[in-house]
């Protein structure tokens, strides 16, 4: 049977959009239609305007509408300086007289790892289990069927502002979308692109936007610590546009229809502006102490931001002895740019909530009903 999923990410000035159908039987997923909806309204997943947000999402599922005859499963991807992370631990006395470690065994310990004094501003929207550990055995990953007394779970747990979530569950409630799952893209994109050697060893993870980026630090197959940073590409734009003396858009068209190593001027003035924007991402990375101890010696980098010249600049500023730009080209596809970096946050949105679904199943938000039901409604279309 197949399931259709539609991944929202929200960026900066747009919305992209990714339906895909997932096959139960085969575990194989099709891309049937990519979508990018400029938005002005919605700066790194923040709400300027509810209503230009809401027009944005209502052209979306209209055009979505055309592909699908009931309901898809909705993922919302959020990023931005709203988010925060931290590291949490949970414990679990095991039920039961055989000891055996259940599902509701490994749920307990996970929920037991969120902080009872977590603030009332935050709103924790993932909890991602890391490692286990049964009576003091640590590194185990699925403890489920195992036997002990005693199971912990160390987390990497996604936390945000409630104000902006409920600006953005205003948006979606009003165009009819009551039911989603909200993911933070920056951890379903490390979580899908790196390989498992780059998540065993001190890796960083650098997805690069126009104007805001994430950062994940792995160590030993753990999430050391994690950014939204205000940096962007949109600053080697600004650096190339005063070397060269041009405006923003003339430089922004330049550089788009741009080969790294077509120019060597060129090539030397944007090495120069990469650098610029890792040393101010390094600057900020540095304020943590995980960081400090643990510095990377690999570095992953996705996103619209990413090219040749900051991978080439990622060495340099980080000392690293590799860095790669990793991107989804293995995808069975109906739609011709599902391989553009403009959709890999949508993607991994849909990859990750997939592996998730496998080990437990994922929270969903709910609120009013309606939907695709009330949309067509109101479109004329049902």
């Amino acid at each position: 049977m197949n399931r259709n999923i539609l991944a929202l990410d929200f960026g900066s000035g747009k919305i992209t959009a990714v339906l895909s159908a997932y096959d139960d039987e085969t575990g194989t997923l099709r891309v049937r239609r990519t979508l990018t909806q400029p938005c002005k309204a919605v700066n790194a997943c923040v709400v300027l305007d509810l209503q230009e947000t809401q027009n944005a999402l209502n052209k979306i599922f209209a055009d979505i509408s055309d592909y699908v005859s009931f309901n898809p499963s909705v993922i919302v991807g959020i990023r931005g300086s709203f988010l925060s992370f931290k590291r949490a631990s949970g414990f679990k006395n095991t039920d039961g007289r055989n000891r055996i470690i259940s599902t509701r065994d490994i749920a307990d310990a996970v929920n037991n790892s969120v902080p009872r004094n977590l603030s009332d501003t935050l709103e924790v929207i993932d909890v991602l289990p890391q490692t286990y550990t049964i009576d003091g055995q640590t590194g185990i990953k699925n403890p489920r069927g195992m036997e002990g007394f005693g199971l912990e779970v160390e987390t990497f747990i996604s936390c945000a502002l409630v104000t902006q979530l409920n600006n953005l569950n205003r948006a979606l409630c009003e165009c009819e979308c009551p039911d989603y799952t909200i993911l933070p893209s920056g951890i379903c994109l490390a979580e899908t692109l790196l390989k498992p050697e780059e998540k065993n060893n001190t890796t960083l993870f650098l997805d690069i936007g126009g104007e805001n980026s994430s950062a994940l630090l792995y160590h030993k197959g753990t999430i050391l610590d994690g950014w939204e940073l205000p940096i962007g590409a949109e600053m080697i734009v600004q650096e190339v546009a005063d070397v060269l003396q041009n405006d923003l858009e003339a430089t922004r068209t330049t550089l788009a229809q741009y080969e790294y190593g077509d120019d060597e001027v060129i090539d030397d003035v944007l090495d120069e502006a990469s650098k610029k924007m890792l040393r101010a991402i390094k600057k900020e990375l540095l304020q943590s102490m995980l960081f400090v101890k643990y510095p990377p010696v690999w570095a992953v980098l996705s996103g619209g931001g990413s090219s040749l010249s900051v991978r080439e600049a990622a060495k340099n500023v980080f000392s690293l002895r590799k860095a790669r730009l990793a991107a989804y080209d293995d995808l069975i596809s109906d739609a011709e740019d599902a391989d553009s970096p403009v959709y890999s946050a949508a993607i991994a949105l849909t990859l990750h909530s997939l592996e998730r679904d496998a080990q437990a199943p994922m929270p969903v938000r709910q609120k009013e009903e309606g939907f695709f039901g009330g949309l067509l409604a109101k479109l004329g279309l049902n």
